[in-house]
C-alpha cells in the first residue's frame, strides 16, 4: 500500500511520483518545442527586384522568422503611400509630412485600414507630421499593436502560408500535463502513513520541490505561449519565404536604402515599402514612429552584411547577471548560509516530540508546513551554488568583445517605486559571432557614456557578465 512507505502528513510514493511526471511535462515541452522551431530561411541574392504576390507586411512575416515585426507598421504606411492612398513630403531634413489622400478607391486589408484610420485620426485639413504618428500612451500602443499584428496574421494564415506555432490544443495540453502534477501533489496530502524517516522526508522534500518549481514556472511558460503570435510556415508558406527571402537580400545589400527618409517611396515605390519591412530602410522607419523600437530584435551589419540579430535582457536568469564577482559571491555564501540555518530549523522541528499542550492533528499541520517550507529553502540552496559556481572564477578570468551596440534600454527595476525609482541598465553589443545576444547589465555611468550604434571595446567577466570597462573604438 501507498501508506507503507509515507510519511505522517505526505505520501511519499506519491510525491515521487509528481516529481515525475513533472519532469516527464519539461521533456515533452523541450521536444515540442525543438520540433515547433521556425525554419531558417537562407538569404540569396539574385539581383531580381520582382514583387511578391504577397504584400510587404506578409513578406516581413516571411523574412523575418516569422514573426511581426515592429518595422511593419510602417512599412503599411510606406505602401499606402506608394498605392495612392497616402503622400510622404520631406519638408526639410529629418522632417516628413504625410498627407491623406480622400476619395481612393481599391480593396484595403483590415491591417492597412487600421493604420489608415489611426493616419486620418491625427491628421487636421487631412495633413500630418510624421513625427505624431505613434500609437499613444505605452498601453493603448501595445493594444493597438497586437490587433494590428492580429490582423496581418490573419491575412497570412488566410493565404495559406502560415499556422500559429503555439495553436491552442497544444496548450491546453500542456496545462492539463500541469494540473496532473498538481492533482498528484494535493493527492500525496490525502494518504496518510505509518512510517516516518529522515530518508523520506528527505526524499518527499526534493520530490515536492520539483513538483511545485514546475507548476509555478511551467505555469508562467504555457501563459506566454498561449499568448504567442509566432507563426510557422505551411509548405506553401516554406516556398513563399525562399522566393522572398532573395528580394529581402538583394534589397539589404543596397546601402543606399538605408540613408533615405520616407519620401523615398516616390522613387521606389513598392519596393520601399517591401525594403522597410525587410530592415533595409532603417532611416524611412525611424521616421515613421508607428510604435516603439523592437526591444528584443535589431538589424546589425557587423560582418559586413544586414542580419537580424536577437536580444535578451536577463533579470533573474541567468542568476546574478551583471554583477561583480565579489559581490555576486558574497551574496551566494550569505543566502546560502541562511538557507542551511533554517534547513537545520526545519529538520529539528521534524524530528522534535510532539508538546503535550499539542493536539496531534495541529502537529500534524506544524509537520505538513515543515515539509512544504523545504521546498523554498532547498532553492535558494540550489541558487546559492549555482552563483558561488559562476562567481569564482569570474574572480580572476576577464575576456575582450569587440562590437556594435545594438540596443540600449533601461527597464524599472521590480519593486522599485516612489518618484525617483531605480533602473538596470542594458546594453547589447553584436561582435558578429552569433544571432543570440544577452544584454549586458552595466552601471549607469557606463550606460550614459555610450549609444546605440557606437562601436566598443569590452573587457568583462565570461559567466556573469560583468562589464570592467567599456571603450568606444
Amino acid at each position: 500500500m501507498l501508506a507503507a512507505t509515507s510519511t505522517d502528513t505526505f505520501s511519499v510514493p506519491v510525491l515521487v511520483a509528481a516529481a515525475g511526471v513533472a519532469l516527464g511535462w519539461w521533456v515533452v515541452l523541450a521536444v515540442v518545442v525543438a520540433a515547433r522551431r521556425p525554419p531558417r530561411i537562407a538569404s540569396r541574392s539574385t539581383g531580381s527586384l520582382d514583387l511578391p504576390p504577397e504584400p510587404p507586411a506578409v513578406a516581413g512575416i516571411l523574412a523575418n522568422d516569422f514573426e511581426v515585426t515592429a518595422e511593419t507598421a510602417p512599412g503599411v504606411v510606406l505602401d499606402l503611400a506608394a498605392r495612392g492612398f497616402a503622400e510622404l513630403d520631406e519638408v526639410q531634413p529629418g522632417k516628413t509630412v504625410c498627407r491623406i489622400r480622400s476619395g481612393r478607391g481599391g480593396a484595403l486589408t483590415d491591417y492597412e485600414r487600421l493604420v489608415l484610420t489611426e493616419l486620418a485620426a491625427k491628421a487636421v485639413d487631412g495633413v500630418v507630421p510624421a513625427d505624431a504618428l505613434t500609437t499613444g500612451p505605452e498601453i493603448q500602443s501595445k493594444r493597438w499593436h497586437r490587433t494590428f499584428a492580429g490582423a496581418v496574421i490573419a491575412d497570412a494564415n488566410g493565404r495559406g502560408l502560415t499556422v500559429p506555432r503555439w495553436p491552442r490544443a497544444l496548450t491546453v495540453a500542456l496545462g492539463f500535463g500541469l494540473g496532473a502534477v498538481a492533482a498528484l501533489l494535493f493527492l500525496s496530502s490525502q494518504v496518510s502513513g505509518e512510517a516516518t524517516d529522515d530518508d523520506a522526508t528527505l526524499l518527499g522534500a526534493v520530490a515536492a520541490a520539483v513538483a511545485v518549481a514546475t507548476i509555478v514556472i511551467g505555469g508562467f511558460v504555457v501563459g506566454r505561449l498561449a499568448g504567442s503570435l509566432a507563426l510557422l510556415p505551411t509548405a506553401a508558406g516554406r516556398d513563399a519565404a525562399d522566393r522572398v527571402a532573395a528580394l529581402a537580400a538583394t534589397l539589404r545589400d543596397n546601402e543606399a536604402l538605408g540613408e533615405l527618409p520616407p519620401a523615398g517611396v516616390k522613387l521606389w515605390d513598392r519596393l520601399f515599402a517591401y525594403a522597410a519591412v525587410f530592415g533595409a530602410a532603417p532611416l524611412a522607419v525611424a521616421l515613421l514612429p508607428m510604435g516603439a523600437e523592437d526591444d528584443h530584435r535589431a538589424w546589425s551589419r557587423v560582418g559586413g552584411r544586414w542580419r537580424t540579430v536577437r536580444v535578451r535582457y536577463p533579470r533573474a536568469l541567468p542568476p546574478a547577471w551583471g554583477k561583480h564577482p565579489i559581490v555576486a559571491a558574497a551574496l551566494a555564501l550569505l543566502w546560502g548560509a541562511v538557507a542551511a540555518l533554517v534547513a537545520y530549523g526545519l529538520v529539528e522541528l521534524r524530528s522534535a516530540e510532539r508538546p503535550s499542550d499539542v493536539s496531534r492533528s495541529a502537529w500534524q499541520w506544524v509537520d505538513r508546513g515543515t515539509a512544504i517550507a523545504f521546498v523554498p529553502v532547498l532553492l535558494v540552496l540550489a541558487w546559492s551554488l549555482w552563483v558561488l559556481w559562476r562567481a569564482v572564477p569570474d574572480l580572476w578570468q576577464t575576456r575582450t568583445v569587440v562590437g556594435e551596440i545594438v540596443r540600449g534600454r533601461r527597464f524599472r527595476q521590480w519593486f522599485s517605486s516612489g518618484d525617483d525609482p531605480d533602473y538596470w541598465c542594458y546594453l547589447a553589443v553584436d561582435d558578429g559571432s552569433t544571432d543570440r545576444i544577452a544584454a549586458w547589465r552595466v552601471r549607469e555611468i557606463v550606460w550614459s557614456q555610450h549609444s546605440q550604434g557606437d562601436a566598443v571595446r569590452t573587457d568583462l567577466t565570461p559567466r556573469l557578465g560583468y562589464v570592467r570597462s567599456m571603450t568606444s573604438q
